[in-house]
């Protein structure tokens, strides 16, 4: 009796181990949460310069960096970049002006990267948000976004040095390899678009030997009576074919800070979950263009993006 009741313990035990490993597989990467027991000591738990950057403005109050180029660079206005990327057609009313923002593409003389937003939530003083449209907002215009690359040489009129792109921002967030997904995902399925286009990314993509690419930012915020959530995206975009086009997009980063109950001392408890990635262009070349990697930055996590010649643009290898 005593040798079947062992059996049978060694079978239980069997099957909750591998419950457990189960469970730990099926489970988001770097889903586990660590725990500040007061808001002060957040910061020495972060890890990812995503969630460090979240915390200084949403929590510290610290001014956002203007990563949209708002501050025009010197030679380019709002007018000019308006009527190259969205030139009046006669017919249909200008939608509202959201934003119209400018900056220099790194190593690339005389050449600007330039957006201009219409619609959604319009800002109105210093510290509102640009290119934003707050989920349930009562915006009569949604918010659009155009994207240009701009050719300006010192004592000539500015020039497209490709053709405009509307941006379509929607983004899968099925499977990530990040720690948690924006609350929006309940209701739209696997793919939603961004509340805000919040800076360029400019970083050297560059994905043929003749082919630079260049990064749009697009970001999420969940609110929660104690905590908030933080999410972000990028989108890559080249000129193919004489047009802007984007070849690339993926979730980058997740951040959420969810408060317990408050201890007697005034304090209460922070439950801590973050991830975020890298994009690395390989040495690597299909179909004429490099090989992308995107590579958790704290995790063993990555998946591999290829060239595909039908498309003219990336798509996760096979």
């Amino acid at each position: 009796m005593r040798e079947q009741r062992h059996t049978r313990q060694s079978r239980v035990a069997g099957c909750v181990l591998a419950l457990l490993l189960c469970l730990m597989l099926a489970a988001p990467l770097n889903a586990a949460a660590e725990t500040a027991h007061s808001l002060g000591q957040v910061p020495s738990l972060l890890k990812t310069p995503e969630s460090k950057q979240v915390f200084k403005e949403q929590m510290e109050g610290k001014p956002a960096p203007d990563k949209l180029g708002i501050h025009l660079p010197t030679g380019l206005t709002a007018q000019e970049i308006t009527s190259l990327l969205l030139p009046a057609d006669g017919k249909t009313p200008a939608p509202p002006l959201n934003t119209v923002g400018a900056k220099p593409l790194p190593g690339e003389a005389n050449l600007y990267v330039a957006i201009v937003c219409t619609g959604g939530d319009i800002p109105t003083s210093a510290g509102d948000m640009h290119c934003n449209q707050f989920p349930g907002s009562d915006a009569k215009a949604p918010l659009k976004v155009r994207l240009g690359l701009i050719e300006a040489k010192p004592g000539e009129a500015p020039k497209l040095a490709a053709k405009p792109v509307s941006v379509d921002g929607s983004v899968d967030w099925s499977s990530t390899g990040l720690s948690s997904a924006p609350d929006a995902l309940d209701q739209t399925g696997s793919k939603i678009h961004p509340q805000q286009y919040d800076g360029f990314d400019l970083a050297p993509y560059r994905i043929s030997a003749s082919q630079r690419a260049f990064g749009l930012r697009g970001e999420w915020f969940d609110g929660y009576s104690g905590g908030m959530g933080s999410y972000s995206a990028l989108y890559l975009f080249a000129a193919v074919d004489g047009a802007l086009k984007m070849v690339l997009a993926v979730p980058m980063s997740s951040y959420k800070d969810i408060a317990g109950d408050w201890h007697k001392d005034g304090t209460r408890d922070h439950d801590i979950t973050q991830a975020a990635h890298v994009l690395i262009v390989s040495k690597h070349s299909t179909n004429g263009h490099f090989d992308l990697e995107l590579r958790n930055r704290t995790g063993h996590w990555r998946r591999l993006y290829q060239w595909s010649a039908t498309a003219a643009a990336y798509r996760p290898a096979k």
